[in-house]
């Protein structure tokens, strides 16, 4: 009866045999790059409560180059990637093993109401059954976070404060100055640095709100810019850290009382309003001990005379330099061409006709046939606009001309150097006859060029 079954019903059993052995090699090959995106807490969440969003990416296989995750822009609220390194894991899903790389987005509801997650494609490559590299892609899906419990926290008649972050803030403090009995003791003009440091636990350092800061009369109180930290790389630490740095300066003598500073937040078990407080301290100012040498008699010389004496000096040349500069910078274009005019003169005056003149004196005062004939040559052409032997000749001077010739006769001739020139002819017609004004093309006029017209 057995055998007839299976003879009956034997191509049923060998087509479900196949399948049963086909199935794993057919998912293996239709296997595609996954994503999951989860909300890790428990909702609708507190506004200004942090929570985290993992997004895992799935690939068949194993990575061959890490996905690169995109920041997320959602209005209303504060989204962030922090610094901290991906958890690689593995898993098996239908009978095919994957890799996963998961990282957790920071997600910060500023305003009561859902918040829709964008759905970016993240690309990367992975391995094939075969080993060789393999394109992959992946879209979040759609995800929702609702904000809304706990709602607004009001600061009485004034309205709606931001939003405070919801966590258990720990706030420590650090002064500069040791205290003595309860009490730290400065004279006037000293400066006092508190130090202030805030700790959220799983929330960001930018959502921490500033201390409240406030100051006693009489005392003068500067705030530097805070130092924000967030310690995502540590687990046991995780959370945000703000340091703030408030100094007072105590002008006069007395006894002061820095009340403490504290830092609003909201418990996230009950949603109600809390803070945290560093405590306050008692400031004994004596009056600052006053230089004999250096204080003037008189009214001036009270308490804290040389301490504004400083302040008055320092601001006088603060002042001082800042009119100099800005007398220096309105007259720097005037300064720029005054000096541009002065080059301008200079370099007239070197290409004047005097000049050129002299230069050809000390040519050949110098014997240098080479010099000599340069400057002149400029010299002619300058005051005359001809060459040394043109205007030799319009001089009407035999002694001139012959000067000139046996010049360019030493320089062109057979004979080159400067030895074996007498320079003193043409030293001495130079200047018989500098005083001639008779220009060359008064000479020439009436045979540069022949008549348009003859006849």
């Amino acid at each position: 009866m057995m055998r007839r079954a299976v003879r009956r019903h034997g191509g049923w059993l060998a087509a479900l045999w196949l399948a049963a052995v086909m199935f794993p090699v057919v998912a293996r090959a239709a296997a595609a790059p996954l994503v999951r995106v989860e909300v890790a807490a428990q909702q609708p969440v507190r506004v200004g409560q942090q929570i985290g969003i993992d997004v895992t990416i799935l690939a068949p296989n194993f990575f061959m180059s890490a996905p690169d995750f995109p920041a997320l822009q959602v209005p209303g609220a504060v989204v962030t990637l922090p610094e901290q390194r991906a958890l690689n894991s593995t898993e098996t899903i239908g009978g095919v093993a994957y890799a996963g790389i998961r990282k957790r987005y920071a997600f910060t509801a500023g305003q009561d109401g859902d918040f829709d997650l964008p759905t970016p494609t993240v690309r990367f490559t992975y391995a094939g059954e075969d080993g060789a590299p393999r394109g992959g892609s992946v879209t979040f899906p759609s995800t929702r976070v609702r904000a809304g419990a706990g709602g607004p926290v009001r600061a009485g008649a004034a309205g709606t404060t931001p939003r405070l972050p919801v966590a258990r803030l720990v706030i420590t403090q650090a002064w500069d100055h040791g205290a003595a009995d309860g009490a730290v003791n400065l004279q006037a003009g000293d400066a006092l640095v508190r130090t202030v440091t805030t700790f959220a636990p799983d929330t960001q350092a930018m959502l921490i709100h500033p201390p409240h800061a406030p100051a006693p009369r009489g005392v003068r109180v500067f705030a530097a810019d805070p130092r924000l930290t967030d310690r995502a790389d540590d687990p046991a630490a995780a959370g945000g850290t703000r340091i703030d740095a408030v100094t007072y300066v105590f002008e006069r003598s007395g006894t002061y009382r820095l009340p403490a500073m504290t830092v609003d937040w909201i418990d996230p078990a009950t949603g109600k309003p809390m803070n945290s407080a560093a405590p306050g301290i008692e400031v004994k100012v004596s009056a600052a001990p006053v230089s004999g040498a250096l204080a003037p008699s008189g009214s001036f010389g009270a308490e804290g005379a040389t301490s504004w004496r400083n302040v008055l000096w320092s601001g006088g040349l603060l002042a001082v330099g800042l009119v100099a500069g800005l007398l220096i910078w309105r007259a720097w274009p005037f300064l720029i061409r005054l000096r541009q005019r002065w080059a301008a003169q200079r370099l007239a005056r070197a290409g004047s006709a005097d000049a050129l003149f002299e230069a050809v004196l000390e040519a050949t005062r110098a014997g240098k046939a080479k010099e000599t004939y340069e400057a002149l040559l400029r010299w002619t052409q300058t005051a005359h606009g001809a060459t040394p032997t043109q205007w030799a000749e319009s001089a009407e001077d035999r002694a001139l001309l012959d000067a000139v010739t046996a010049l360019q006769r030493q320089l062109f001739g057979t004979s080159r150097a400067d030895s074996g020139w007498n320079a003193t002819p043409l030293s001495e017609a130079l200047q018989r006859n500098i005083g001639s004004k008779a220009l060359f093309a008064s000479k020439t006029s009436d045979s540069a060029l022949p008549s348009l017209n003859p006849g």
